[in-house]
């Protein structure tokens, strides 16, 4: 009488095999998610002085006076 060997769904190895490959691409995609937040948090930290310096401004935004104004009379 020959022996057989179970196949995989039979010792129960697929089901194991299923549930951490499931596991392991859950944790490739939450690296990733995290990945990608900190790259933005990264950026936006380093890009914020950047903007503040190259946006447009508004001609009376500036603290000096304009050239050639006369003063009042009190």
């Amino acid at each position: 009488m020959r022996k057989l060997t179970p196949t995989l769904t039979q010792s129960g190895l697929l089901a194991v095999l299923l549930q951490r490959q499931r596991y392991k691409v859950i944790q490739l995609v939450q690296r990733r998610a995290h990945r990608k937040q900190m790259h933005a948090a990264l950026w936006n930290t380093l890009a914020w002085p950047y903007r503040a310096l190259t946006t447009p401004r508004l001609v009376g935004d500036s603290a000096e006076p304009f050239v050639g104004t006369v003063p009042r009379r009190t």
